[in-house]
């Protein structure tokens, strides 16, 4: 996305712009993450671009929290308005680039032959552009189906009644479960530290809430530009030990009820600078857990212990706890029993413990 919005930025202020995309489309993270369950974390209108009224007009998101596939839409609509594909070598990856002291110039080289060269040059590739493998002896002789997240098929993977395996409960492994979980004939996760979660509470977007949104850009911008991480929730002013027990606890509850972040950056603003403060809303988030899933020694797994709510950037789910509560999903503790070799049709963990399986996903 930044790219997109370099390229339409810099041809603006009537510079000559390349860009070269390693995908086959534009798109970015929304290109390469095609996972089950993607979507944002933001609310929608909250995350597209800012700087257009003709998008900003035309567009309609039709969720609070939109998928994958719409914002991939959004994109390719906003590369359209734009005219920014005249502008774009796709599937081209830089493999090399120098700056010569001499000329002043940069000297780029493809992957595809194409050189160029160049006065300036914008490394707008972004955090999530490199996936991480997992490590495991033996994963090259697994003869299921492998996926990652990072790296997911253009076609649809159909997981209907097969064994699957997921590897990393983080935020695309949490998003991922959730999905897996209603087809698969049995899923196994495997975990190795649990992250704490909340609910994501997405719903689709009313004529009126439409109206409403569209009204209001100029505020929620301004109110992006003045939040932390730049979302649209705000700390609220007072501190956690300031008011009582009961008035804490109703809070939370509140925030736990409401869409988005809100419980994590729209708090108390000091539950997340303030030990004693924090750990009243992770006690309260872990209860939340407690309450959710049905067998309390498998609750205890899903809880963190080497950290508080909101200290790590927090996954957001739509009944990911519940999952856990399946006939066709057992948890797999990696610190309890680990993976030793991945081999042809299944998955080993220590004390002799295997896993069958048809596809793994990391």
């Amino acid at each position: 996305m930044s790219g997109m919005y370099q390229l339409h930025r810099l041809r603006a202020l009537g510079m000559s712009v390349r860009v070269f995309e390693a995908g086959s489309g534009v798109g970015g993270t929304w290109y390469w993450n095609r996972y089950p369950g993607a979507r944002f974390d933001s609310e929608s209108w909250s995350y597209g671009y800012s700087f257009s009224d003709e998008i900003l007009k035309a567009w309609d998101w039709t969720e609070h929290f939109a998928p994958q596939p719409e914002t991939l839409r959004y994109l390719e609509f906003v590369a359209d308005t734009l005219d920014l594909r005249r502008d774009i070598t796709f599937d081209t990856r830089v493999r090399s680039a120098a700056f010569d002291d001499t000329a002043g110039l940069w000297r780029i080289e493809t992957t595809t032959g194409l050189t160029a060269e160049a006065r300036f040059l914008i490394t707008a590739v972004g955090p999530l552009s490199a996936p991480t493998m997992p490590k495991l002896p033996g994963i090259d002789t697994f003869k299921g189906a492998s996926y990652h997240t990072g790296l997911w098929p253009h076609h649809p993977v159909d997981f209907a009644g097969k064994r699957v395996a997921v590897i990393g409960t983080g935020a695309s492994g949490v998003q991922t479960i959730q999905e897996v979980a209603k087809v698969a004939g049995h899923l196994t996760v495997f975990q190795r530290k649990p992250n704490w979660c909340a609910p994501l509470h997405n719903a689709k977007i009313t004529p009126e809430e439409q109206r409403r949104i569209k009204a209001s850009y100029d505020e929620i911008f301004a109110r992006c530009r003045e939040s932390h991480g730049c979302f649209i929730h705000k700390a609220d002013p007072r501190k956690a030990m300031e008011v009582s027990p009961e008035e804490r606890e109703a809070f939370y509850e509140k925030l736990y009820g409401e869409p988005g972040f809100g419980i994590w950056i729209g708090n108390f603003r000091d539950v997340l600078s303030d030990r004693a403060a924090n750990d009243t809303l992770t006690d309260f988030i872990a209860r939340k857990i407690r309450a959710r899933v049905n067998d309390p020694a498998l609750a205890e797994k899903l809880i963190p212990r080497n950290h508080g709510f909101g200290t790590r950037r927090v996954p957001l789910e739509n009944g990911y706890f519940e999952v856990f509560n399946r006939d066709n999903v057992t948890l797999v503790d990696l610190n309890e029993t680990p993976i030793t070799a991945l081999g042809a049709h299944a998955g080993f963990a220590q004390a002799g413990d295997r896993r069958f399986v048809e596809v793994h996903q990391g």
